[in-house]
């Protein structure tokens, strides 16, 4: 899997916020959410591509893989 975007979707908090699912490198990925033009980041360090993806889809209604 190459370095980017994995996976995108919208916040199931108020079905409104992008959010996306970036591999960083090996086992690191983060979680970017956007609202009102600010960002916001969750970072996950240690993390096998399954346990990233599940915690993404926990976040969004609807993910859409890149």
């Amino acid at each position: 899997m190459n370095i980017g975007l994995v996976a995108k979707g919208v916040s199931n908090l108020d079905g409104v916020t992008p959010m996306y699912l970036w591999r960083m490198r090996d086992y690191t990925y983060e979680v970017e959410s956007k609202a009102c033009g600010v960002s916001a980041v969750e970072l996950y360090e240690d993390t096998p591509y399954e346990v990233a993806i599940k915690k993404f889809k926990n976040m969004v209604d609807k993910v859409v893989l890149v």
